[in-house]
């Protein structure tokens, strides 16, 4: 395959990635398309050896650099969105048990809650938001 052909299937990949799978692996596979245009044209290796170079790149990526992606750029994205929240007074629909869950109202919307303390919560008890993780309220008493 000639060097640039790689190249724009890379950037093909990539692009498609914001419309079609949205959690990196046409990323990876694009960036993988696209080293392997650059080795290419520096004609290191044979068709062949394209091909395998394209398959390592390809699986490297998706194992190492998609799981960190996710963690490091999805994460940091959610924390941003929902890190208003944090240090807020929630208040329990119904009485949660220690360490359980429930469910408790902020700002005037119901969330799925977590009591994260060793006291039971009762309903309407006055707690503090101390962490989010997805959309579950981590909350303790005041």
């Amino acid at each position: 395959m000639p060097w640039w052909l790689w190249v724009v299937s890379g950037i093909v990949l990539a692009a498609a990635e914001t419309r079609i799978t949205r959690d990196f692996t046409l990323l990876c596979l694009g960036i993988s398309a696209i080293l392997v245009g650059v080795i290419s044209a520096l004609e290191i290796f044979p068709i062949s050896g394209q091909w395998l170079a394209f398959a390592l790149l390809s699986g490297a990526t998706l194992f190492w650099a998609r799981d960190w992606l996710r963690s490091h750029l999805l994460r940091t994205a959610e924390h941003r969105e929902l890190s208003n929240v944090l240090g807020e007074v929630a208040l329990p629909v119904d009485d949660v048990p220690p360490y359980g869950f429930g469910k408790a109202e902020l700002r005037g919307t119901r969330w799925n809650a977590h009591n994260a303390s060793h006291v039971a919560l009762s309903r309407g008890q006055r707690c503090r938001v101390m962490k989010i993780k997805g959309l579950t309220l981590w909350i303790m008493p005041e």
